[in-house]
This record gives structure tokens, sequence and C-alpha cells, in this order.
């Protein structure tokens, strides 16, 4: 375990010394981090949350990419993005490649398209960031074979059945071997993303990004074994989709300059309560605080039930406190245990056992 450590450490200080001289100095192009999207489907979180840490650093140039022009549909819930760059366009304006390649989960998981050209990344020198179940991409790709891994909870037996070569760890919320990095469920998405911006960027600059978001200081250790699926959770879910009458469809704001990283905590947790739909809610189109667009359905419910609002600071615990007042603790908690995120410790005992 020690050894494993060590030789993360060694990797990130080395990677860390590799951008000192740019950023003391002072000059030079900044990294660039590319999120990978793909227009049929991309987990809204795991996009949206890296996006908002690297754009508000100001260290580092983070662009949304995807292999179309096609608007990306952000799940769960119904809100679209606009990439920013095309892969075609990437490879004209940036030969040399990216400096780091984040990819999160998406609906199709094995595209063999997307697997050569994130081989391609690798070779060319580029660092590759999975979050969440984007792992199950690296992994389809054959990314992670003979290397140290980590993925959502409840994704961790399957995976490790049908790719036993990678060693699946539930122990830390982002696991570093070589170039690549995986984390667990999605809400390890900030610290990791906060961790990553360390390296590029240094202490401070993370530190200060963190604070400005609310956020706290990224935290690698984990016990991914206290998130589980017990009778109770399954019980929870049949409840509320049994009760199809109380169903509900929930606004989330969509307005210009809207905060990145509340709207995709929103859009994910009122979609994961098994109760209500959320949807971006507004005018047709607008621009992100750094500039992404996200569009709405041209047809949305005839009306709203309620409406989510965007939470100020840290939106992950907000939201899920919102859950909590709108639709009781158990479902809350059940929401988190999805988000692999311990509000349950926070509110009085673990997201695990939230429906027990």
């Amino acid at each position: 375990m020690f050894g494993h450590l060590i030789a993360g450490f060694a990797t990130a200080v080395a990677f860390a010394f590799a951008f000192a001289p740019t950023f003391a100095a002072g000059a030079g192009p900044k990294p660039l981090v590319v999120i990978l999207a793909d227009a049929r489907g991309t987990e809204a979180p795991d996009l949206l949350t890296p996006y908002a840490i690297l754009a508000e650093s100001g260290a580092v140039d983070v662009k949304v990419v995807s292999a179309t022009a096609e608007p990306v549909r952000l799940k769960p819930g119904w809100a679209w993005a606009a990439p920013q760059m095309t892969l075609t366009q990437l490879a004209r304006e940036r030969p040399r490649g990216p400096d780091v390649v984040i990819v999160p989960a998406f609906s199709v998981t094995d595209d063999p398209a997307r697997s050569a050209w994130l081989h391609e990344q690798l070779r060319s020198g580029a660092r590759i960031m999975s979050i969440c179940n984007g792992a199950k991409v690296l992994a389809a790709a054959g990314l992670l074979d003979g290397r140290q891994a980590t993925v959502h909870w409840f994704s961790r037996g399957r995976l490790a059945r049908k790719h036993p070569q990678v060693r699946w760890r539930e122990d830390l919320r982002w696991v570093e071997d070589g170039p690549i990095v995986t984390t667990a469920g999605i809400s390890a998405a900030e610290p990791a993303t906060l961790n990553l911006l360390r390296e590029l960027a240094g202490e401070d600059v993370m530190r200060r990004t963190a604070q400005r978001l609310g956020l706290a200081p990224p935290e690698q250790s984990h016990d991914g074994g206290d998130f589980r699926l017990t009778a109770g959770g399954a019980g929870l879910v049949v409840a509320n989709l049994a009760a199809f009458w109380r169903r509900e469809d929930v606004a989330v704001p969509l307005s210009p300059g809207f905060d990145e990283l509340a709207f995709g905590t929103a859009m994910d947790g009122w979609s994961r309560t098994y109760r209500s739909t959320a949807w971006a809610a507004g005018p047709m189109r607008a621009a992100s605080r750094h500039g992404l667009v996200v569009y709405r359905s041209r047809e949305l419910p005839k009306r709203f039930d309620r409406t989510a609002a965007l939470p100020a600071g840290n939106p992950t615990p907000a939201t899920f406190e919102q859950i909590r007042l709108a639709y009781g603790e158990p479902t809350a908690r059940f929401v988190a245990l999805q988000f692999e995120h311990p509000y349950g410790a926070l509110g009085g005992g673990r997201a695990a056992s939230a429906a027990d």
C-alpha cells in the first residue's frame, strides 16, 4: 500500500514540477484541459463540475470537446450543452493535443473511434482522468489494464468481473496510476478536479479557487465499502416509483451567468429521487458564468410542481437539503448514496444506511 502511495506521490510531484516553470515565470500558454462530451448522453455533473472548477481558476484553459457540433444531452434530466470545439477543430488548432483529457460517464460506454482517440492522446503525452462511471469508458478502451483504478461503488463489482486485470480500489476518492486518474462516484469530481488543479497550477491557486466556490480542500481518503444498496433502499425506489400520482417536474433555473456547479448538481440530484424529473427552465439558451452555452428542451411540462433554487457555495449538500425538505430524509440520503457522498454523516447517520 505504501509503495503505491509513494509512487503516486512521486508522479504528482514530477507532474507539478513539469508545469512549475511556466506558472512561475508567468509566461507561455496555459495547460489545456479537454472535457470530452458525447451528444448521445453525458452525465451532467461529471462534465459541469470539472468545467466550473477549472474555468474559475483562470490558470488553465478548459474546453468541452465532442466528436460533432451536435448539442450534448446532459443526463439525467432534460438539458443540452453546446460543445465548444469538435475533435477535428482540436486537432487543427492544437496539433500536439491537450495536456489533460477528462472523461465523464457516457450513455454509450464502448465506442471504438473514441477509444482509438483516447489511446492517441495517451501516446501523445496527455493525462487522462475519468469521472465516476467514466472509468467504464477507459476500461472498455483497455486503458486500465494492469493498472489500479476506482469507479462508482455500484459499478465496481460488475467491472471487477468484466475487467479482472484491473485492480479496483474502494479506499480512495481518486486513484492515480501513471498518467491515468480515475475517481469514485459523482461527488468525487470536486476533490479530484481540485487535486488536478493543484498539480497544474499549484497549491495557492487550488485553495483560492476552492474558497471562491465554497468547496473544501481535496481529501483523497475514502471508504467505498460504506456505500451499498440495501433492501430498504430498493424498497424506497419501488415506493417512490409506484406513487406515480405524486411524481413531480422540477424546474432548474437557466439564466445568463448561471453557476455550472450548482446547475449540474441540481439537474442530477432532483432526477435521482425516483419522484421527480429535473428540467432546465427559462430562456431557450443561456451562457454560463464561464461561457458554456446550455439549452433547455423545446417542449416543457405545462406546469412545474416546484423550482429548485441554485444554492451559492458548496451546492451538493445544499441540494440534498432541498430534497430532504421536499421529500423527506430517506429520499435525500438515497440521492446522496447515488452521489457516493457522505451526506448522512453530515446530517445524522451514514449515506450508506440511508434506506436501512
